[in-house]
C-alpha cells in the first residue's frame, strides 16, 4: 500500500529534525568526534585501504599455508563480495511497512544483507586459521554473551543484527577485556565462566574494511547529492504522479542511508572499523560471510 504523501513528509521531516541538516548519526559516540576529523576522506586514508586490497593475495596465501586453508574446516562457507547497490534499489520497496522479511528489529538492514549476500553462513575456523587471517591492520575480535545459549545462537546462525554508533550491523572489539565485561556486567561470576561466554573471531584476508571516519564522509557527499536532488523536485508547483514518486523514492533513500551501516553495506564493504573513533575500538561487521569464528 502506498504512503500517502503527506504522512511520508512529516516522517521524513520528523528523521531530519532528529539527524540535522548533514544526516549525520548523533550517537554520543560519534558526536564526541571532532567534526574536521570525519569531513574528508584522506589521501592517506585512500592510499591505506589500496595498500590493504594489494596485500590480499600475500595474506590469503599465508592463512592457507598456516592451515591447510579454511576448506578443512568441518563448516567452511564461501566469501561471497558485496557489490555498489546505491543506484539500484528500489528504496520505497526497502522502507514499505512489512514489505521485507525479518529476523528481529531491523529489517531494512536485514534486507539489505540479502540483496547483497551478505546473511551468511559464517564459516567455523580453527583458532590456527584465525590467527592466519589476523594482522595489524586486522586484529582478532571478540564478542561477548551473557548466556551461554546466546553464545551458542551466534554460532550456529543466523546471526541478527544488531545497532550501535556506527549503524546496523554486528558488532565486535579487538579489546577481549571489552567482551569479557558484556559476558557479566555485574561482574559476579569467576573469569572461567566469563571466558566461556566469549567468541574469538577475524575477517578473511580478502574482506572489504574502510575506517567510519572514511565511510561517513562518503556517505555524507552521497546524501548532500540527495539532498540537492530532492530539493529540486520540491520545487516543481505543479508535480505529476512521478515526481511525486520521485520525491517519495528520494526520501526513502536520505533516511535509508543516515544510518551509516546501511550505507556501507549498499555500497558492498565487507566491516567498518571504529577503532579510531570509539574507545572500546568497536567494529561493525557488515557482511556475515566475511567472518571466521574460531571453535
Amino acid at each position: 500500500m502506498r504512503v500517502p504523501v503527506g504522512e511520508l513528509d512529516a516522517a521524513w521531516r520528523s528523521v531530519r529534525d532528529v539527524l540535522g541538516t548533514t544526516a549525520r548519526d548523533y550517537s554520543a559516540a560519534v558526536a564526541a568526534v571532532p567534526e574536521h576529523a570525519a569531513r574528508g576522506v584522506t589521501e592517506t586514508v585512500t592510499i591505506a585501504m589500496d595498500a590493504d586490497a594489494a596485500n590480499v593475495p600475500a595474506l590469503r596465501a599465508a592463512f592457507s599455508d598456516l592451515s591447510g586453508g579454511i576448506s578443512t574446516t568441518a563448516t567452511s562457507s564461501p566469501y561471497v563480495a558485496g557489490r555498489d547497490l546505491i543506484d539500484a534499489v528500489d528504496y520505497s520497496a526497502l522502507r514499505r511497512p512489512g514489505g521485507t522479511r525479518s529476523l528481529g528489529n531491523y529489517p531494512r538492514f536485514e534486507e539489505i544483507q540479502r540483496l547483497q549476500r551478505f546473511n551468511g553462513p559464517h564459516t567455523i575456523a580453527t583458532a590456527h586459521e584465525v590467527d592466519a587471517a589476523v594482522t595489524e591492520r586486522r586484529p582478532a575480535l571478540f564478542r561477548g554473551f551473557e548466556e551461554e545459549r546466546y553464545l551458542e545462537a551466534f554460532v550456529a546462525g543466523p546471526v541478527r543484527p544488531g545497532g550501535g554508533p556506527s549503524g546496523s550491523g554486528t558488532y565486535a572489539t579487538p579489546l577481549e577485556n571489552v567482551a569479557l565485561h558484556y559476558t557479566d556486567p555485574t561482574h559476579k561470576q569467576d573469569l572461567a565462566t566469563r571466558q566461556a561466554r566469549l567468541l574469538r573471531m577475524a575477517l578473511r584476508p580478502e574482506a572489504k574494511v574502510i575506517t567510519l571516519r572514511a565511510l561517513e564522509s562518503e556517505r555524507n557527499r552521497t546524501l548532500a547529492q540527495v539532498a540537492r536532488e530532492l530539493r529540486a523536485v520540491r520545487d516543481i508547483a505543479n508535480p505529476t504522479t512521478e515526481e511525486i514518486a520521485r520525491r517519495n523514492a528520494l526520501m526513502d533513500k536520505e533516511l535509508t542511508l543516515a544510518d551509516v551501516g546501511q550505507y556501507g553495506a549498499l555500497r558492498g564493504w565487507d566491516a567498518i572499523d571504529g577503532s579510531d573513533t570509539f574507545s572500546n575500538k568497536e567494529w561493525n561487521i557488515l557482511n556475515l560471510t566475511a567472518l571466521l569464528i574460531q571453535r
